[in-house]
Order: structure tokens, then sequence, then C-alpha cells
């Protein structure tokens, strides 16, 4: 980018004065050259001063991240002015060019120096935006019209620009969060600028001395060019980066947010099936007081869901919390079968009882059948499995793959395929896992394996806390 910038520029101010290779004279009368050179360079600073007000947005800072085009703006003027008036100018042009010099340099010098934080806003768009400014301004003071030997005002009027540009630079310079290579490229051009303004009152156009400085300029320029695309593309970069983030975070937002509507739904479906039931009046008083613990469960684990609570792992006794949560399924008009070895297992409750709904809802919305057995056989020691068969349709085989993916499911059927996606999530967690074991004939059959309680090896107690189980069998 460097490369091509350099060769770019060299053609543009070659190209327009009296042959390849040969630097324009600093007095020489305006090209079209010199002009579209510092106009790229005013457009670059004005670019710069956009992005930084973009991310700077505001009052106070909004003259600090104009600092480039200032200085572009303050030389702009100024030959403005002098080639609309050829030497000898008038007192009266002479003292309004000064005026436009001393009130850019107010401009320019003020911000930086009295806002307070300044610190915050001197970035390393803002010291590009300032190091296209200084190309800009070199190039339009060459095309400043000046008389042999010069005037003491015009003078003046040219220290008081280098001034201006030697303190801006230093001002930016004294802010630790500019890039090394930057802060060198910013001095440099700064010297490079200024060496150019001696040049016709030393009587230097047209020697070597000006071809080297024309030179440099131009190498400058390309750098700041190159500079501008490299922060462009890392911003561009970063941005990307933050984009994608921020679109992760909701990506995983949205989906935990369904995960937990869908949970919810499946307890309210029990609540709801429960409160029907309580209003029977041939219900006994046993399956009342039983009917009740299972909606306060129920309602337990809905408080748990909507606060974000997540319970530990503890020892459950099977045959105990497996009756509790299959109540929950007979509520809704299920007909389920348990078949119990009392095995006890590390597991949180919530998890299991969200796993067996998701479960035993599949079989009624997929399936087609209400009718399931549950039976719980220990593996070997150090895993306890829980196998759940349906009768109903069962599972196509091309779709079997897919469906503990995130929608893993059909088209036409409904639901959003997520529970069983979540089911496979919350026995990970607890240690265990969740599979599709292979069926002949009709309906399907999940496994869900979770790790076996540890038990005493002095007295065969599965331990929990301070208290135990003595196992039987």
């Amino acid at each position: 980018m460097a490369l091509a910038s350099f060769l770019a520029l060299v053609w543009i101010g070659a190209g327009s004065s009296q042959g390849w290779w040969t630097p324009p004279a600093a007095s020489a009368v305006p090209s079209l050259g010199d002009g579209l050179v510092s106009g790229i360079f005013v457009a670059g600073a004005g670019c710069a001063a956009m992005v930084g007000w973009r991310r700077h947005a505001r009052s106070a800072a909004g003259w600090v991240v104009a600092t480039g085009v200032l200085v572009a703006g303050q030389s702009l003027l100024v030959t403005l002015i002098a080639l609309q008036s050829t030497p000898p100018r008038s007192s009266a042009v002479q003292w309004l060019v000064l005026a436009v010099v001393a009130a850019g340099a107010a401009a320019v010098v003020g911000p930086l120096a009295t806002t307070r934080r300044a610190g915050s806003v001197v970035d390393d768009t803002l010291v590009i935006g300032v190091g296209m400014g200084l190309v800009a301004a070199g190039h339009l003071l060459l095309q400043f019209p000046r008389t042999q030997p010069p005037t003491p005002l015009i003078t003046v009027v040219c220290g008081a620009l280098v001034a201006t540009h030697a303190v801006v630079t230093v001002l930016v310079l004294r802010q630790r969060s500019v890039d090394r290579r930057l802060a060198v490229l910013l001095a440099a051009t700064t010297v490079v600028v200024g060496l150019g303004q001696l040049v016709p009152p030393l009587g230097l156009s047209g020697t070597a001395a000006d071809s080297l400085l024309w030179l440099a300029r131009t190498g400058l320029g390309a750098a700041w060019l190159a500079a501008g695309w490299c922060v462009l593309r890392r911003a561009m970069e970063d941005e990307r980066r933050r984009i994608d983030s921020v679109e992760r975070v909701l990506v995983d937002a949205t989906r935990d947010q369904r995960e937990r509507l869908h949970e919810l739904r499946s307890a309210v479906a029990g609540l709801v099936s429960g409160s029907q039931l309580l209003d029977r009046e041939d219900l006994s008083a046993e399956m009342r007081i039983r009917l009740w613990t299972s909606l306060r469960r129920e309602l337990d684990r809905m408080e748990r869901m909507l606060s974000g609570e997540v319970a530990a792992a503890t020892d459950l006794r099977l045959d105990e919390a497996l009756e509790v949560i299959l109540d929950v399924q007979r509520l809704k008009g299920r007909q389920v079968e348990l078949r119990s070895s009392g095995d006890v297992v590390r597991a949180r409750f919530d998890a299991l009882a969200e796993v067996v709904n998701v479960l035993m809802d599949n079989a009624v919305k997929h399936g087609g059948t209400d009718s399931s057995v549950v039976e719980v056989v220990r593996r070997d020691e150090e895993t306890v499995d829980i196998t759940i068969t349906d009768f109903g349709r069962g599972i196509p085989k091309e779709k079997r793959a897919q469906i503990f993916e995130w929608g893993g499911r059909a088209s036409a059927a409904p639901g959003e395929g997520i529970g069983l996606h979540v089911a496979k999530r919350l026995m990970t967690e607890d240690g265990g896992s969740l599979a599709l074991a292979e069926r002949e004939g009709t309906g399907s059959s999940f496994v869900i394996s979770l790790p076996a309680a540890r038990r005493s090896p002095e007295n065969d107690l599965t331990m929990e806390g301070s208290h135990g189980w003595r196992r039987s069998g």
C-alpha cells in the first residue's frame, strides 16, 4: 500500500512539472498535480475527523478530533488568500493572512492544550488525521506565491505556521497512548514540512535540497496513506469481532430463554392438569394429599427455574424420585409403569424431572401414545441406567442422527426441536448421558445413564451429607 501510494503521488507531482522525476520548484506556479495531492490529504484528514467524532461524540472532543482538518484548513485559507493577490501584496492582505494564521493556531492549539480529557481522545485515528493534515499543509504552502526576498510580515506568517505545526505535534505526542511508530512518523512529517518552508527564503528552490524534501514529503504522504489503511482494516476487524461477539451473546441468550420457556411450559401443563383434578369431589383424601405434594414440588421447581437457581447434585433414591416425577405425568392422563430396583444416583432432581418430562411429552406429541414403561437397572458399580420405553410410532431411521441437535425435528412435526437437546445437555452436566436405544418393533427407547452414588465400605450405606440410606438387595 505504501509503495503504490508513493508511486501514485510521484506520478501526480512529477508528471505535472517539467518532466519525470523532476520535482516542482517551491516557488513554481501552482499546478493541477499539486492541487490534487493536497486535496487527497485534506480529504484523508476529514475522514479521520469523522471517524474520531463517531468514536468520541462529545462537544468537548469535537475540536480535538478535528485537529488534522484544522491544520490543513489553516494552510488552505492562507494559500487561497495569497493566490487571489499576487505580489507585491497590500498591507491589508498581509494582515488578513496573519489574522487567519492566528485564528487557525488558536483553533488548533487551544482545544489540545485546555481540554482536560484530550488524552482519551488522542488515538491512532486522530494521529493519522494530524499527519495527513500536515502533509496537506506542506503541499498547500508550496503553492504560496512569494517575493524574493520575502516581506517581514510574510516571514512572520510562515514562522507562525511552522510553530503551530510543531506545537500541535508536541501536544499530541505527549499523550502516552500514541503508537510509537506513528509518533516517529508524525515527528518526521513536522520536521520535513517545516524545512520545506525554509526553501524559498533561503533561495534553495530547484536545488538538490528542494528535490530531497519533495521526495521526503511524497514518501511521508505514502506512509500516512498506508497507516490509515492499516488502522481502517484493524478497526473493521475489531468491529467484526465485536459484532460476532454480540451476535453470539444474543443467540446464546435467546436459546437460553427458549430452553427455559420450554421447561416452564412442561411444568405449567402438569400444574393445570393437577389443579383440574383437585376439583373432583370423588378424589380420596390420600390421593388429594399426594396430588398437593406433587403440585407443590412442581411449583418449587418453577420458582427455581424463574430465578435461575441451579441446585447442586445430590444423592437421589430413584424409586422415590421417579414416583414423584411420574405422578406429574399421571396428572396429565399418561399411563406409566415404573420398575425400580431401588438404586441411588448422584444427580439433580430438577434436571432428572425435566428429562423424564421431555421424553414422556415427546412420546405423546410425536409418538402418538400415552403409555410408557420406566425401568431402572444397575449397569455396573459406577452407573445406573433408566430406560424409558413407549409404544408409539417410533423415530424414523433417517432422523435418528439429528434428534439431539438444536431444532432437530421433522419439518411437519409439532414443537421446536429443543427438548431432546436440552435433556441431553442436562444429563451431561450431571456426569451422565442420554442416548437413543436400538429397539425392535414399534415405539422408541431412551436410556438415561447416571453415576451411582458412593457407598460406605464399612456398612454399605449410600452417603449424602451427614445421613445415609441403607441400600437393599
